[in-house]
């Protein structure tokens, strides 16, 4: 009997996966995915360690034989592009060509996921089909008789004792000693069945969970979550105010910024992430008059610098700086800031800003 596959276990992973990035896209999904598939290389590197090196023998030989050198590892290979992969989908966010989105952060993990479930489903068909083909192992008993083995967990090989020697010993008067016990003999088609089905309602109660998950969230709190910024009577107009739970910057634009109205902007630099704080003694060209202007956000990393209503001007970042959907409770003047729907920056992001309508 072989050891069981871990691929089925595997392919339900990857499966969870794609159906977690398809249902809830993530801001650099491609490193959360990536790294599941360096702990998965890193658990197949060890079993297959363990497998290869075999138990220890119970007497150690006086000359040690060379044994025959085990196959090349891929395993390796997967950890590695996992690890780039992390590196990867923590750098790059959206990537276009010609005009033409090749790569989204949003939706990344599948890069990851796909051909880890692909790799998955292939190895386990060709694990199940060398069983299928696998030979019996035959071996010689001391009387020249060919008796087929039984292979035991682990690899150890069994050879039974033939029906005619117990026979003779029996006629011989040798007293033998024979218990009952109850036990089902398992094939190796039953060790596939096993596999398959453990794999499949492996799989099922992994989607399940994801979808339950899905339909009854959990009561997040802080930055993912609902936050709470205040009432509009504690943001003046023109005002920049950095509210730490939600990681963003409440702004409140006057018309000659873009509003009026309110903006929440994310305060992570669109192009490595780096927290980006107001300025309001540093001066740079404004783009639309070509005066100098004093007050920008600007990036402490590379010097991106963004207007009020966080437009980019100047510097490596892709975009303006991203937002977060506001809402303005009509009657108690409450700022609800939605930090768990994030809305990547325009160029037009004054548009998006929330009027008090009171």
């Amino acid at each position: 009997m072989q050891r069981l596959s871990l691929w089925p276990a595997v392919l339900g992973l990857a499966l969870a996966m794609i159906l977690v990035n398809i249902l809830e896209p993530t801001l650099h999904a491609l490193a959360y995915a990536s790294a599941g598939v360096v702990l998965i290389a890193l658990l197949g590197w060890i079993v297959e360690a363990r497998e290869v090196a075999g138990p220890a023998p119970a007497v150690e030989p006086e000359h040690e034989e060379e044994e025959e050198a085990p196959g090349p590892s891929y395993w390796p290979l997967i950890l590695a592009v996992g690890i780039v992969g992390i590196a990867a989908g923590l750098v790059y966010e959206d990537i276009q060509i010609f005009s033409l989105k090749v790569f989204s952060s949003e939706y990344g993990g599948l890069y990851a996921a796909v051909p880890l479930a692909l790799g998955a489903a292939a190895a386990w068909g060709k694990r199940i089909e060398a069983e299928i083909n696998a030979p019996p192992i035959f071996v010689m008993t001391d009387e020249g008789e060919a008796v087929e083995a039984i292979v035991g967990a682990g690899g150890q090989v069994f050879v039974p004792v033939p029906q005619r020697l117990l026979a003779e010993q029996a006629a011989a008067g040798a007293a033998l000693a024979i218990e009952k016990v109850e036990a089902k003999e398992v094939s190796r088609r039953g060790i596939l069945r096993l596999t398959f089905w453990t794999g499949f309602l492996g799989s099922l109660g992994a989607l399940a969970g994801v979808m339950i998950d899905n339909l009854y969230p959990r009561g997040i709190t802080g930055f993912g979550s609902v936050i709470i910024a205040g009432t509009v009577d504690q943001f003046p107009p023109g005002t920049k105010t950095s509210v730490q739970s939600g990681k963003f910057w409440l702004v409140n634009l006057t018309e000659e910024q873009g509003g009026p109205g309110l903006l929440a902007l994310w305060w992570k630099c669109p192009h490595l992430g780096c927290t980006v704080p107001w300025r309001d003694n540093f001066t740079f060209p404004d783009p639309a008059t070509g005066a100098e202007k004093r007050g920008w956000f600007r990036c402490p990393c590379h010097g991106s610098t963004y207007t009020d209503a966080g437009v980019r001007v100047f510097g490596p970042a892709p975009r303006s700086l991203d937002r977060f959907p506001i809402t303005i409770d009509p009657s108690t003047k409450v700022i609800s800031v939605d930090t768990g729907a994030s809305q990547k920056g325009t160029p037009d992001n004054s548009s998006f800003a929330v009027r008090d309508e009171g």
